[in-house]
């Protein structure tokens, strides 16, 4: 294979991982300022919030895992 031709398709398929990793990121930081931004009325709350969203991420990331996707 051309050494040009492989140098550029190693950095298409790196491009192309950052960006994804990156809209994954921004997903999840715009999920955990939605439950920064609200009002809790107790600590309990707060907690309840952040157990929900560890287990939505556990959840995709089991996902991730068994499904190769």
């Amino acid at each position: 294979m051309d050494p040009k031709l492989l140098e550029s398709l190693k950095k298409k398929v790196q491009k192309e991982l950052v960006n994804r990793e990156r809209e994954v990121l921004e997903y999840w930081l715009s999920e955990l300022e939605k439950v920064y931004v609200r009002k809790h009325q107790s600590l309990a709350e707060l907690r309840s919030e952040l157990r929900l969203l560890l287990d939505r991420m556990k959840r995709r990331l089991e996902v991730i895992q068994t499904k190769g996707i």
